[in-house]
């Protein structure tokens, strides 16, 4: 989902990930509430005038997920039509015999037109260059329009254009085929393509600074025409020559997926499916392949044909209870916390407002229960729902309820008042205090606005008390990530008991939950349902997206581009040009993207970005499709099996990046991993034997402070020293919680995790072996600091050179620069203040200074230059990359009492 469409995205099936089922799912219920918030947000606009100018909720009906179906909001029926029609091409195709080559129509002119540019100049055979002006996002260029549709008449729209094939049937939803030769200089570009009346990109992509040879499709989807534009990438200033630019259009793919996938870009949304287990990941018990369970957790149970999900997130679906029915086992477990947190007894009186899905399932759970129920909302249509299904009283007039609460509740009011309901106002919760009884309780279950009045809530002596999602467990990573449950005895319900609790009343037949269900959608009829959602003016309670049953799941590595396969080829991504080194990104974390990839790209004429691999299909799937990444893979052993990725940048976290670099390396892969290489001595000896047993391949580990413009500077003037060096480095780290990844099993803590870069930096400079470390930590007692959190470690090296670190996350967040390093040597003194200035003393001569560089792309570079020579050594030696982990690991063992010495 974006912000004003909701689609459904071609991804690869999730890994069979430890600690959790790989399911594939046979239901999946959408939240009318939260998943269409957007949509009709946008709508509202659409209907103020202003969504004229809006992106259409859907360009395009994108099939597959497996037929995963975007929702249109704006010139709905004609989209409906397309997607229905791209449906039946994909049943159709499967059964066709093989089609001839799709028609092609070659523009022989586009007509450029001068935009924002300070200069444009025409080039033979159809290319042009120009300088840009100073706007950071400004239209520089564009085409004239460029007609995709064929009028109402049957004659093709089209301008000038030489037909490579006939060219008779140009569709709806045509390929747009833009060529380019040429060179950016300065930059970036944005290459775009908007729609018929210029209101919204259908499709974008980055020209960075460079040598430029590629051919880019976009989809032109239900757009009448388009415009090509070259527009300033976030700031001004360069310039482009191109000595080719010609755009073809394509007709419409015959298996209904589009032509380009690149602008695919949104959020995953679901939170509640049922399925059957196909895999079951390591060290999860009590379950097993052929199991139906029920699922849930927003980012995990997503509309997806398959879902990866963790342990106590999921339950098994007792006999005799329908999957449709299990599918809402999430909201069903939303609602039992709140009623869990009323503690009602039997006999007790509560009052339910808002009367939609979770709020018509506490009222059945209530009486399931023995309660007096009373339900407020303002819709009559769900107040008689709310009696059909046992509520004692409902009503749509809260002084009505008011009333009744006082009668059925013995002249006192409700015990508790449950909220369900979800609106920004505060006479919400104010009326639910002139429900409830004197010391009663009102529960928060929806989201409401919560400034509560003091006179009603102060003289009844009200407890108000918050409902957190599926009950105990929930938010923590502990229960959630690492799949450690509460001891039964303590903690009776958590949020995977409530799951199971609510199965089994719809096992028992004590509540009716197909009462509730409105509508079962097929996925590939989802953009009608989508769209009536968003425009519903009373929009039905339980939808459910029902997905077709599949043949038997293949979890082969090669079954490419396979609705269950662990591999995505994107539609639209950019080709492999010369020689380059095919990389995959594995991991795509902040780091990874930001700041390796950025780096990696300033050697374009050794590496390309060819796949992305990630658990994360929204967060990897959008930064492949934004860059126009061939592949999106799930499954790392995909990755290892590919033979035109010949490099892995590893970019997971910590405990990963052992194992994960030895398999690359013993795949024949040459690998760069961010620090730290290992996280304990078994992996250290992991990755090393790999690394002997590939000679021929670079292991090259982000140690890159060593690489800074400071650092390198700092080195020249040591050059032919007659002493040792004394370094001191101090490194103010900041706090950080204890409830972080960094400080867990799966980061290391700060030593391990951050401080091998300064063990790294003093070895760049000393230039000889170690030969003795010792350190110690502050003392912890009575603070919330880990003991590798405050340390100092001093490091003695073969020739004399002594390094010191202070370590320290006692320090100001403000005020004082994070890392600040002295290097004595000769009479001499050098002072790196951040990696942003460093100078000598006693002259007082600054002999480097910029913007803060640590080392990262000089880094990088090096790297391209020892692959592209054939070098088998990469730019930090293996033995200082096995000598500085070692350090950092020792470092630890000093620090957590393992070793005396």
């Amino acid at each position: 989902m974006t912000g004003d469409r909701a689609f459904l995205a071609r991804v690869p099936r999730p890994a069979v990930d430890s600690g959790a089922l790989l399911v594939q799912t046979q239901f999946s219920l959408i939240s009318t509430g939260t998943e269409l918030a957007g949509l009709k947000a946008a709508l509202s606009r659409e209907e103020d005038g202003a969504a004229g100018k809006v992106k259409e909720f859907t360009n395009r009906a994108s099939f597959y997920l497996g037929k995963a179906i975007q929702n249109p909001g704006k010139a709905a029926e004609r989209l409906k039509q397309i997607a229905a029609a791209r449906v039946r091409r994909l049943t159709e195709a499967a059964k066709a015999p093989p089609k001839t080559a799709p028609k092609v129509a070659v523009l022989t002119d586009l007509g450029w037109l001068k935009a924002g540019a300070q200069a444009f100049d025409p080039l033979p055979a159809g290319g042009f260059k120009f300088q840009s002006d100073d706007s950071p996002a400004g239209y520089q260029v564009m085409t004239r329009r460029i007609a995709i549709r064929e009028l109402e008449d049957g004659r093709p729209e089209r301008a000038a254009c030489q037909a490579e094939q006939d060219t008779t049937a140009l569709y709806e939803g045509a390929a747009v085929i833009v060529s380019i030769k040429g060179a950016v200089t300065g930059g970036p570009f944005t290459l775009g393509m908007l729609n018929q009346d210029q209101s919204a990109w259908i499709g974008q992509i980055a020209l960075e600074a460079g040598e430029i040879d590629e051919e880019l499709q976009f989809d032109a989807g239900a757009s009448d025409a388009v415009f090509i534009v070259l527009a300033n990438g976030g700031h001004g200033g360069g310039s482009a020559e191109f000595s080719e630019f010609s755009v073809k259009l394509k007709e419409p793919q015959p298996d209904g997926l589009p032509a380009s996938e690149t602008g695919q870009i949104g959020w995953n949304i679901g939170y509640s499916a049922c399925g059957e287990v196909i895999a079951v990941g390591a060290g999860v018990t009590g379950f097993q392949v052929g199991d139906i369970v029920a699922c849930g957790g927003a980012g995990q149970a997503n509309h997806a044909e398959f879902i990866s999900v963790k342990r106590n997130l999921c339950v098994k679906v007792p006999a005799g209870v329908s999957p449709h029915l299990a599918s809402t086992t999430t909201v069903g477990a939303i609602a039992m916390q709140g009623v869990r947190r009323a503690d009602l007894r039997l006999g007790e009186v509560a009052c339910v407002v808002g009367l939609g899905l979770i709020g018509l399932i506490t009222v059945q759970i209530l009486k399931a229960s023995g309660c007096v129920v009373i339900g407020l909302d303002l819709d009559e249509e769900r107040v008689a729902r709310a009696k059909a299904l046992g509520a004692d009283a409902a009503v749509t007039d809260a002084d009505e309820a008011a009333r009744l609460t006082l009668h059925l509740g013995s002249g006192f009011g409700a015990d508790a008042t449950i909220i369900t309901a979800a609106a920004k106002t505060d006479a919400i919760i104010n009326n639910a205090m002139k429900t409830t009884r004197r010391r009663g309780k009102v529960v928060i279950v929806g989201d409401i606005g919560m400034s509560i009045e003091r006179a009603d809530f102060y003289k009844k002596e009200i407890d108000v008390l918050m409902s957190t999602s599926y009950g105990p467990g929930r938010y923590d990573a502990t229960y959630e990530i690492e799949g450690r449950d509460y001891p039964y005895a303590y903690v009776r319900w958590t949020q995977n008991r409530n799951m199971a609790a609510y199965l089994d009343l719809i096992a028992q037949g004590k509540i009716d939950i197909e009462a509730l269900i409105d509508e079962v959608v097929p996925v590939e009829d989802a953009p009608k349902a989508y769209d009536a959602l968003a425009r519903a003016r009373k929009p039905p309670l339980g939808v459910i997206l029902a997905y077709e049953p599949q043949a038997k799941v293949s979890l082969a590595a090669d079954s490419v581009d396979k609705r269950d396969s662990a591999r995505v080829d994107i539609r639209g991504a950019r080709k492999p040009r010369g020689n380059q080194i095919g990389y995959c990104l594995v991991g795509a974390g902040g780091f990874g993207v930001s700041m390796l990839v950025p780096q990696l790209d300033k050697r374009k004429d050794v590496f390309q970005l060819r796949a992305i691999c990630s658990r994360d299909p929204v967060r990897g799937g959008n930064f492949a499709r934004q860059r126009g990444v061939q592949s999106l893979i799930s499954d790392y052993d995909a990755v290892l099996a590919d033979p035109s990725i010949e490099m892995v940048v590893i970019a997971t976290r910590h405990f990963e990046h052992a194992d994960q670099v030895a398999k690359a390396l013993r795949a024949g892969k040459h690998v760069f991993v961010e620090k730290p290489i290992a996280l304990d001595w078994a992996g250290l000896d992991k990755v090393r034997e790999a690394h002997e047993a590939a000679p021929d391949k670079l292991l090259m580990v982000g140690f890159n402070r060593g690489f800074s413009p400071a650092a390198e500077a700092i080195r020249s003037r040591l050059a032919g020293r007659t002493a040792p060096v004394i370094i001191n480095y101090r490194l103010n780290g900041g706090y950080i919680a204890a409830d972080s990844w960094i400080q867990n099993d799966q980061g290391g803590g700060r030593n391990i995790g951050e401080a091998c870069h300064m063990y790294d930096f003093f070895s760049s400079i000393a230039g000889t072996p170690v030969k003795s470390v010792i350190a110690q930590g502050m003392g912890t007692a009575g603070t919330a600091y880990f003991v590798n959190d405050n340390f100092s470690a001093s490091i003695r090296y073969a020739d004399g050179s002594v390094g010191n670190l202070v370590y320290t996350a006692n320090g100001p967040k403000t005020g004082l620069p994070k890392e600040r390093i002295e290097v004595f040597c000769d009479g001499k003194a050098w002072v790196i203040d951040d990696f942003r200035k460093c100078t000598e003393f006693p002259s007082g001569e600054v002999i480097w200074e910029g913007d803060t560089d640590k080392g990262h792309a000089r880094e990088m570079s090096l790297l391209a230059d020892a692959i592209q020579s054939g070098s088998v050594e990469a730019p930090i030696p293996s033995s200082r990359i096995f000598e500085t982990t070692a350090v950092s690991l020792h470092i630890e063992d000093l620090l957590q009492g393992r070793s005396l010495s």
